[in-house]
């Protein structure tokens, strides 16, 4: 193995090879960071050039684009409060807060760090556990999809224990959207009133364009469209040794909960960044702190949408399972040049994997130094006016929701999302519910009907798969987990006052 390490150094460090994986990375950020452009469009686009390129450097190619793109939806997030891509939806939460209070800069460092750490630790599970940790993949099936997405859905009582009623009541209202459109069994549309641009579903990308882009942009027009956006100080980018050292367990653990997410197939990005961002706050001395500019926020969602990345391919090349929709453009990217995942493709073409393995490392190591390049180019996206900036943004939530399926229908949706959202705000309705529902709505309902055919209509059987009561166990410890905790600060509050 070490042998083919060694090869695979050699080949990556070929000139062609580092300008392509520069490039790609480059490409990918600038699609992540444009609303709507989503990693899985970035990758697609460039899937057919890659077969002008020889194997190794048209997979390296695709990696920096995959890696790129998932770390560039941060950007928009932070900045515009606008994500990128579903994935970065939690970093909105807080890195556009301390966007508000002057700190983009920092925002921008701790999503660069934290995306570059996410991204490194996954291409090292990649490159010496693919084999042994795809073997956890072969256990997962419909009932462990299932409890998954049941606790994904568990994180709204993390996310809005403030108001967890109304929390519970968005999401309720945005997993009954998601039933819209095709029946995923019998195939009949369901709820489309006769309109056949809803058969796939109601579109998710366009709802969370409208609802996380335009509230901020009929608060600004309402606030006055003369005044600046924000405060126009961007604030350092350097970060403080101390503080990454305070921050190392919260970044190891989200770049654990991306691995383990990125080896489940029908997983990804989107779902290990929330479920991440709910351990964080979790686990936080300080969790009412989180939504109001909380590095540990940031760091937690990004290390982990970006461990998806080599974790989603570890299925992948092992057992020709994709984690994630990229990864899936990946191995038609794979069959393009005649490979053939699975054990022989570490033995026959155990080169160009290994190429394809070491450059997964080195990308995200570039991504760190290339992000950060972007970053000091991006940020004075905070010193333009309101009156320029609010049709800036304007134009890119049009054309970020139509470019997804050249459909005028979806800008309609994007509309009508931001009109609901922009009420919802004022009437303290969190929005945050709706991208979970809509992510893990289709995902849950599927895998209940087919759990539901696998154990002829007795869940009970449900607790003989030891992964899927594992989820359960998280599932009710995160919903009781607001009661624990008022609990335990009232606890710590008697002694306080006794002195």
């Amino acid at each position: 193995m070490l042998e083919y390490i060694l090869i695979g150094l050699s080949n990556f460090f070929q000139p062609m090879n580092i300008i392509v994986s520069i490039l790609g990375l480059a490409v990918g950020i600038t699609f992540g960071a444009l609303p709507g452009f989503t990693a899985t469009m970035g990758v697609a686009v460039f899937v057919p050039f890659s077969f002008w390129l020889p194997p190794d450097t048209a997979l390296i190619m695709l990696s920096g684009l995959y890696c790129g793109a998932i770390y560039g939806g941060s950007i928009s997030a932070v900045l515009l409060g606008i994500p990128g891509t579903p994935a970065s939806v939690p970093t909105t939460f807080d890195g556009h807060a301390m966007t508000k209070r002057g700190e983009a800069g920092l925002a921008l460092a701790y999503v660069t760090y934290a995306s570059a750490v996410g991204g490194f630790l996954s291409s090292i599970a990649l490159l010496i556990g693919a084999p042994l940790l795809a073997i956890v993949a072969l256990k997962v099936g419909p009932p462990e999809q299932m409890t998954l997405a049941i606790f994904g859905l568990s994180v709204v009582s993390i996310l809005t224990s403030g108001n967890m009623v109304k929390g519970i009541l968005v999401g309720v209202f945005s997993l009954v959207l998601a039933t819209v459109g095709q029946d995923p069994m019998q195939g009949y549309p369901r709820y489309t009133f006769d309109m056949y641009q809803l058969i796939g579903g109601v579109p998710l990308v366009p709802v969370l364009i409208g609802a996380f882009s335009l509230p901020e942009v009929f608060n600004m027009i309402e606030e006055g469209i003369n005044q600046t956006t924000i405060a126009t100080k961007i604030g350092s980018m350097k970060l403080k040794l101390s503080e990454l050292r305070r921050m190392l367990g919260v970044t190891i653990r989200s770049s654990l909960i991306g691995i383990g997410i990125g080896i489940v197939p029908a997983a990804g990005p989107d779902i290990a960044s929330f479920i991440s961002y709910n351990q964080a706050m979790r686990s936080s001395k300080t969790p009412e702190k989180f939504g109001k500019g909380a590095p540990e926020g940031i760091i937690a969602a990004e290390a982990a949408n970006n461990a998806v990345t080599g974790g989603s391919l570890i299925p992948l090349l092992t057992l020709s399972i994709p984690g994630s929709a990229p990864a899936a453009l990946f191995l038609g990217a794979l069959f393009i040049h005649g490979l053939r995942p699975g054990p022989t493709l570490f033995t026959k073409n155990a080169e160009i994997v290994y190429t394809l393995l070491v450059g997964f490392a080195i990308i995200n190591i570039f991504m760190f130094f290339v992000g950060m390049g972007f970053c000091k180019i991006s940020s004075s996206v905070v010193k333009v006016p309101r009156a320029v900036l609010v049709p800036i943004i304007g134009v890119l939530t049009v054309v970020g929701s139509f470019a997804v399926q050249q459909s005028l229908f979806d800008v309609g949706i994007m509309f009508a999302a931001g009109i609901i959202g922009y009420f919802m705000l004022k009437n303290d309705f969190p929005v945050s519910p709706i991208a979970l529902g809509l992510i893990l709505g289709p995902m849950l309902e599927q895998a209940i009907v087919q759990s539901s055919i696998m154990f002829k209509g007795n869940y009970w059987m449900i607790f003989s798969r030891p992964l899927a009561v594992v989820f359960i166990v998280l599932t009710i410890f995160s919903l009781f987990w607001p009661m624990i905790s008022k609990h335990i600060t009232k606890i710590k509050e008697k002694p306080e006052k006794n002195m």
